[in-house]
């Protein structure tokens, strides 16, 4: 493996990562659709970054699981 993949709770760091993903996910939408009062600029930049983040480091847990395993 490239990457560790450490436990963290007993759940391997990638799972982890896809919950935080979903959580972005739906702050994303919640501040989108003004649920969540926080200034527009939260939702088109900062949310957004760490999200991206996020996802590529899970995606590649991901294929480095199922394809370099």
């Amino acid at each position: 493996m490239i990457l560790a993949d450490p436990l963290i709770f007993a759940k391997p760091l990638h799972i982890w990562l896809g919950f935080l993903a979903l959580f972005l996910l739906l702050l994303q939408i919640s501040i989108g659709t003004r649920i969540l009062k926080l200034p527009f600029w939260v939702h088109r930049k900062l949310v957004w970054w760490i999200l991206l983040i996020v996802v590529l480091i899970h995606g590649f847990y991901g294929f480095e699981i199922y394809f370099l395993k």
